[in-house]
């Protein structure tokens, strides 16, 4: 997590007296989606050293973007070093090996898994390559390597950010977790989040990579497991618990496929004190950058989001960008 910093905003915002940050609340894990005896405990398909951040890091279970405006992500999107293994979440029976449905080219493995009467279903996607030994109906490990994750790539400055243009490219697989005795309306009804299924292990490591994910939903869909069934426009407020930047902000999406956000700045009343648009640029790193404009005002700076907690780092237009998150205004948000 980052270190705390200074945040200079708009004369316009009021200034309140900097407050020391109480410890981020406790979240509620998700509950599991069935009460029906025998629990799969899943670890992730990633080892620590294989995890990367170039992109994203994880896009978490139920956000809404462009291919996801109605249903809601139905796994975790993991990014992988170029090259890195793909592993078995869970001790299992590969059920199927087929082509990518959404890119040409790569792979999707189906393992079954059984506990007591109770059949789940992990599915990992966007493999490059499938080892030998992995084929319908044999028996696999948990950790077994399943594959290599393939290789995207994405346009850096695309409308809504900021940046250098260019184009990226990262490697990542999609993971998901089907519970079978569980059903929802809408597509993927039996897709479940991962989060709740975690091994203590596995937890420890989520944690520490979901550090340092960043990804442009975040800012109103930011914990691991969202909500699929969000409705748009959406909003989020995140309210100051320390430093002296304004008393809240509240972000508002439109559409659930376009990436454009607006913000309002609220005061300690809750009066909206300012508003305007957001632009993002989530793949700058260590920290991703964002702008506050408006007719009247505006405000670059950086921020961290890790589920319900954000660290942000505001100056005004014509200073120079904060390199750092010391002094950064900490703010909080409910689940």
């Amino acid at each position: 997590m980052a270190m705390l910093a200074t945040a200079c905003v708009d004369s316009k915002s009021p200034l309140a007296p900097t407050a020391i940050a109480a410890p981020t609340p406790p979240l509620v894990p998700p509950p599991l989606p069935t009460t029906v005896p025998g629990v799969l405990a899943v670890a992730l398909p990633i080892d620590a050293s294989d995890y990367a951040t170039a992109a994203f890091g994880i896009a978490p279970f139920g956000y809404h973007g462009a291919d996801h405006a109605l249903d809601g992500h139905s796994g975790w999107d993991i990014e992988y070093r170029a090259g890195g293994i793909v592993r078995a979440a869970a001790a299992g029976t590969v059920d199927d090996v087929f082509p990518d449905l959404r890119t040409p080219g790569r792979f999707t493995v189906q393992l079954e898994h059984l506990v007591g009467a109770h059949y789940y279903r992990t599915i990992y996607t966007n493999l490059a390559s499938v080892n030998a030994d992995i084929a319908p109906q044999e028996v696999v490990r948990a950790g077994q390597p399943l594959g290599i994750a393939g290789t995207l790539s994405t346009l850096i400055d695309t409308p809504g950010t900021l940046g250098t243009s260019g184009t990226l490219f990262f490697a990542m697989t999609h993971f998901q977790l089907d519970d079978l005795e569980f059903h929802r309306e809408g597509p993927d009804p039996k897709a479940v989040s991962p989060e709740p299924f975690l091994t203590a292990e596995a937890k420890s490591l989520f944690d520490r990579m979901w550090a340092g994910a960043a990804f442009a939903p975040e800012l109103i869909e930011p914990f691991a497991t969202n909500p699929r069934t969000l409705r748009f426009p959406a909003s989020r407020t995140w309210s100051r618990a320390g430093g002296d930047g304004p008393a809240g902000i509240r972000f508002t999406r439109r559409t659930a496929t376009a990436p454009n956000y607006e913000y309002e700045l609220l005061a300690e009343s809750g009066t909206v004190i300012e508003t305007g648009s957001v632009s993002l640029r989530v793949t700058a790193r260590p920290y991703p950058f964002i702008d506050l404009v408006s007719p009247t005002a505006g405000h670059i700076g950086i921020y961290d989001i890790v589920s319900n907690e954000m660290r942000l780092s505001l100056t005004t237009p014509g200073s120079q960008r904060p390199l750092d998150l010391n002094g950064a205004s900490v703010y909080r948000t409910t689940q």
